[in-house]
């Protein structure tokens, strides 16, 4: 293929995602006009090789492929994708040719194996695929997973117009889309079209050399996609009974609630890299606010218990839901319900304002930190590796100090929840803290409670609180505001 903006490098195969994925991108004319195509090989972890959005064949790709490995399945995600299915099944007898729902009977005169389930949902998803029979000769769903958008409408036929299935390779984080997503450039340099606030791992990349301007057409086709097609899509071609349906799957693919997207690789336009651009560029695409990002271990399963223990300790001693309170306190919205609670929970604390901290009993013979948001670990000079192994203790300067802390944490653990704690919260105020450096902070509106072994029920908790039966295993803290004092 000879070089331009729909194939950069005018290369036969492009590695494009590690481990094993590659490209082949090629021209592609709809009324002399390149639009541009882009067929994406996965390398299983068996070997053997899935084709998504099959370009046409000629000796140099079939040759490039059996260096690769032996093609095992192909792919035709949606109705307008399909132009190449009876030339790649003919030339790879032994293959499965794989259709979106109701292709085999739009394209009847090719070699079918069958269709992606009507539905096809991955395994993580709300109800999964749980009446959805895959067929015994389909890959690895774990591995590449499949995502049926059954949202859409063509407003003039009532009839699916794309039917699309877009897929996710789970190893390298990579998002493939056919026609639900596009990504044309505006000029020859890569992704110079995109506008984020963030460029990590973005723009110019050796594999997505600048090829100057792009041809008169092809810039015309990207403007009635962009102006015209897209805001068609979005508001006439969802379907009104879907439009929850289709947010959730939005969320899905962009939000981290699911799929964690680092690298998106469309049909039509420029690759792009980077979970927080990815993320960026798909919230806007789809018109949905995700939680924001943060670091792994604020939602690490471990952290994910015992975030849910401090906020069911929370609800039993105060009566109150955390995820509401904090969100309170931060100035900001939450949807319950919207997506998981808990995660939501876990990345409002990591990413809001107000310092949050927790310590357990069940380590050491003394309160060792288990738990701090990075306003906490930011105010006292940590990082989270220092922190979560750090005896609470060190956050006070003298032993009058250490004294008089100790001595309101076994008040606040003894009162528990048979009395008012307003006034260990008055009294718990106004409090100097040391930081890792020696420097002195100032804490105001301190709000502490216990931590109970509790788990998604509290019914007879109290009960077993007042009586002895369940001890505290920690306590917890989140803080209205810190001063620096040196």
């Amino acid at each position: 293929s000879s070089v331009g903006w729909s194939n950069r490098l005018g290369s036969v195969l492009t590695p494009a995602a590690v481990p094993g994925v590659y490209t082949a991108d090629r021209p592609f004319y709809w009324n002399k006009i390149d639009v541009g195509c882009r067929m994406t090989v996965i390398k299983q972890q068996n070997g053997d090789l899935i084709v998504h959005s099959p370009v046409g064949i000629d000796p140099p790709l079939i040759r490039s492929l059996e260096e690769l490995g032996t093609v095992k399945h192909v792919i035709s995600p949606n109705y307008e994708h399909v132009k190449y299915a009876h030339q790649w099944a003919e030339q790879y007898p032994n293959a499965s040719i794989w259709g979106c729902p109701g292709l085999m009977e739009r394209e009847a005169d090719v070699r079918w194996t069958g269709e992606v389930p009507f539905g096809a949902r991955p395994s993580g998803f709300r109800g999964g695929n749980q009446n959805i029979d895959e067929h015994e000769d389909m890959w690895d769903w774990e591995e590449f997973q499949p995502l049926h958008i059954d949202t859409e409408v063509n407003p003039f036929t009532g009839k699916s117009f794309f039917n699309e299935v877009v897929f996710y390779h789970t190893a390298s984080k990579t998002l493939l889309t056919t026609d639900l997503f596009w990504n044309y450039p505006s000029n020859g340099r890569t992704n110079s079209q995109i506008s984020v606030d963030n460029r990590e791992d973005f723009g110019p990349w050796e594999l997505a050399p600048s090829v100057g301007e792009i041809p008169f057409g092809s810039t015309a086709w990207k403007f009635g996609m962009d102006k015209i097609f897209y805001p068609f899509y979005m508001n006439l071609m969802v379907k009104n009974d879907k439009r929850q349906t289709f947010n959730e799957i939005a969320k899905y693919i962009t939000c981290g609630c699911g799929w964690e997207v680092e690298t998106i690789i469309p049909a039509h336009g420029d690759i792009i890299r980077g979970k927080k651009v990815c993320r960026e560029v798909l919230q806007k695409h789809f018109n949905v606010q995700c939680s924001p990002l943060v670091d792994s271990h604020f939602t690490s399963p471990s952290v994910l218990d015992w975030l849910n223990k401090m906020a069911l300790s929370y609800k039993l001693e105060r009566g109150e839901d955390l995820l509401e309170v904090i969100a309170r306190e931060a100035g900001v919205s939450v949807n319950k319900g919207d997506e998981d609670d808990l995660i939501q929970l876990a990345t409002l604390c990591a990413s809001t304002t107000l310092p949050i901290a927790s310590h357990d009993f069940l380590r050491a013979d003394e309160a060792i930190y288990i738990y701090g948001n990075q306003a906490f670990l930011d105010g006292f000079g940590y990082s989270w590796e220092e922190f979560v192994e750090l005896p609470s203790r060190k956050c006070v300067e003298t032993d009058t100090e250490a004294e008089e802390r100790q001595k309101l944490l076994d008040t606040v653990k003894n009162t528990a929840i048979n009395k008012s704690q307003s006034s260990e919260v008055d009294r718990y105020d106004n409090l100097i803290r040391v930081r890792k450096d020696g420097s002195r902070i100032l804490l105001k509106g301190v709000h502490l409670w216990n931590v109970w072994d509790l788990r998604e029920n509290l019914d007879g908790a109290k009960a077993k609180v007042e009586s002895g039966t369940i001890k505290p295993i920690g306590q917890a803290v989140w803080i209205s505001k810190v001063e620096y004092l040196d």
